[in-house]
């Protein structure tokens, strides 16, 4: 615990922090430290209604199993040390075990070494294993001081806001001290933080912690403010302020902006935060697309970001700006369009595998209050029939909600111009991918497809491991990952398709741009439990076109196979244990969920190369519903139907049991 008193290094420290920021736009300079005189609201993060809801809920059963839920967390974080790490923390991606795509597992007591539970051994000597430790527990005193605030909310008892004053007063005393850095370690102001390598995490935290502040900000004295503020707050702000970014980055930079005005009680740096060039609305603009999903190219990229702009929409509301409107209900709404039956999303491009509603389930929650549809009442029902209702934001409602175990059988849908649709037939999915955003998060996955019974996935989109081990871009960023055509052993180039056919049993799509010269169709039919798929190449020139289905269950063909290399290129040196069987006109094959038969017309002997390679990643970011635990990567069965010529007309019939 932190010892208020003068000292040389707080001294400087108030020197340091006391020098105005500047927030530089199109014609003007804009002070971040502007007066707040002639306000007409107070400055606060719940409202009066929102700490009575709190209260009220604590008082019944469902909300007692929540608080509850919360005590026990805060008294297992208090069994361990509630130093403040003296180090900068790393970055996220570094804390996964390089040979198995798997999140080490924290131990509070070995900050350098790192247990993976799939090798069954600690990694150690490895600097941004430790740096990314820090991360960690940077991120659970986060979660620690959240607790804290909902039970000081709830509860009225002193001591929970006791504990955050505490630990910010530590945080305060750290983060002066904390050098800038990014990613790699490096000194750098690009994209770099202070307590994280990235300002995107500052600015996360940032997010946060301003909350908890504004929370207890009435239980301490002047002295304790002026730290707090002095040390972390307004260090915190005047970073932000120097990390434009884009996307999700910039929509987390925003929010954490806000949030850090919120507390300090400045309009100025909210104006910025909200309505500069950089701000929420300008950034909405340009990234929301009006099929209601952020244009990052994933339910991961969307529900990240939008975790990001509800916070924001929650810290203004104190300023009489009211953020809930009609984008943000779409950004809500749409999206439960493209589940399949169980809640999940597919995966697309540098997505997480395995995101679903429940995970969402805090966001939903907050949306479910302020937006008063009953359609967001309807998925929380969903939700909860798959997980217990223990997030403290569900405190806000003040209502119980009742689970309904009714599977969400939806009709086909398109959302254009995010580049995807879904056919339908009950609970059978098939979802093509068609095109996408041409951001650094999109995959080279042009024309591929997943496919859903009703149950998992049978065929599937890994979407992303974690950045920092090798399968990330070696494998899981390159199109042979994907189920769809590869040409000349190369990557699409990342260029958007365009939609031909749609309806309700039917979808077609066709890109020309993904390989210079080759057009490409693909046409999908979804009756009943059969699937038809029609992948179609052209081109003037000869070609190695190679049609990869990614299966997630070992498929059997007929006949045996003999063993091949496939050395084509880095990526096929992926996967292993390939085997090689020859065909004339067509075969069938069968996994447990379906028999598939291949008709290639007009080509007399067909290639058909099956292997082993990295399937499904671990997801650490996924606690509830299909696809959770974080498990050592699962394997996948690619298929490829290898053909050299000027063209390839791939006809797939698909019996779904």
């Amino acid at each position: 615990m932190l010892i208020i008193q003068e000292t040389g290094n707080y001294n400087t420290m108030i020197k340091k922090n006391i020098i105005i920021g500047l927030f530089i736009c199109q014609n003007c300079i804009i002070s971040a430290w502007g007066s707040t005189v002639g306000e007409k609201k107070d400055f606060y993060f719940f409202s009066k209604q929102d700490e009575k809801n709190i209260r009220l809920s604590a008082k019944v059963e469902w909300g007692k199993e929540i608080i509850k839920d919360m005590e026990e967390k805060v008294v297992e974080r208090r069994k361990h040390s509630l130093e403040v790490p003296v180090k900068e923390g790393g970055h996220f991606h570094h804390y996964f075990c390089p040979k198995h795509n798997l999140l080490f597992t924290f131990d509070w007591n070995k900050p350098n070494q790192h247990y993976c539970s799939a090798c069954g051994k600690d990694w150690a000597g490895v600097e941004r294993y430790d740096r990314a430790w820090i991360y960690m527990l940077h991120m659970k005193n986060r979660d620690y001081m959240v607790n804290c605030t909902y039970l000081y909310l709830a509860t009225g008892r002193k001591e929970y806001a006791g504990y955050i004053r505490d630990m910010l007063l530590d945080y305060a005393a750290r983060y002066p001290n904390y050098k800038v850095h990014d990613a790699a370690g490096k000194e750098t102001y690009q994209h770099s933080g202070k307590a994280f390598a990235q300002s995107l995490d500052e600015s996360s935290w940032a997010t946060d912690i301003a909350m908890v502040y504004g929370a207890i900000k009435k239980t301490l004295i002047k002295k304790e403010k002026e730290i707090i503020e002095n040390g972390y707050l307004k260090p915190a702000v005047d970073l932000l302020l120097h990390r434009p970014a884009e996307g999700n980055w910039q929509m987390w930079l925003n929010s954490g902006l806000a949030a850090l005005g919120v507390a300090l009680e400045k309009d100025s740096i909210i104006e910025i935060a909200v309505n500069q060039k950089e701000g929420y609305r300008n950034t909405l603009k340009r990234h929301l697309n009006k099929d209601g999903w952020i244009n990052e190219g994933s339910p991961h990229y969307h529900y990240y970001p939008l975790e990001a702009l509800l916070k924001t929409a929650e810290a203004v509301r104190c300023r009489n700006i009211n953020l809930y409107d009609e984008d943000m209900h779409a950004m809500f709404v749409e999206p439960v369009k493209g589940v399949y039956p169980d809640l999940s999303f597919p995966a697309h491009s540098d997505g997480w595998y395995g995101a679903n509603l429940l995970s969402q389930s805090a966001l939903y929650e907050i949306a479910n209050v302020r937006l008063h549809d009953p359609l967001l009442q309807e998925v929380l029902e969903k939700i909860y029939a798959g997980k217990k209702r223990l997030d403290p934001a569900a405190l806000l409602s003040g209502k119980a909600i009742p689970s309904s175990g009714t599977p969400l059988i939806q009709k086909s849908y398109l959302f254009d111009t995010s580049g995807f649709c879904l056919l339908r037939s009950g609970d059978k999915t098939v979802v093509l991918k068609y095109s996408g955003n041409e951001r650094g998060h999109e995959h080279p996955d042009k024309l591929s497809f997943t496919l859903h019974n009703g149950k998992t996935e049978l065929v599937s989109d890994f979407g992303t491991s974690g950045y920092g081990i090798p399968d990330y871009l070696k494998w899981y960023k390159r199109t042979l990952s994907h189920s769809t055509v590869l040409v000349d052993a190369k990557d699409q180039k990342n260029k958007k398709g365009k939609l031909i056919a749609f309806d309700d049993t039917h979808a077609a799509a066709e890109i020309d741009e993904a390989y210079p010269g080759v057009k490409m169709i693909r046409k999908m039919k979804l009756s009943g439990n059969l699937l038809k798929d029609t992948f179609m190449c052209e081109s003037t020139d000869e070609h190695l076109y190679e049609y990869v289905i990614m299966f997630n269950e070992k498929p059997l063909l007929q006949g045996e196979g003999t063993a091949i290399l496939l050395n084509d290129s880095e990526v096929h040196q992926c996967i292993q244990g390939t085997m090689v069987w020859h065909y004339q006109h067509g075969f069938i094959c069968h996994t447990p969920s379906a028999e598939i038969t291949f008709e290639l017309p007009g080509i007399e002997e067909i290639e058909v190369v099956l292997g082993k390679a990295s399937g499904i990643p671990s997801n650490p970011t996924v606690n509830d519903g299909p696809g959770a635990g974080d498990m050592a990567v699962r394997p996948c069965y690619p298929l490829i139907i290898r053909v050299k010529g000027k063209c390839l007309n791939v006809n797939a019939s698909w019996m779904i049991h």
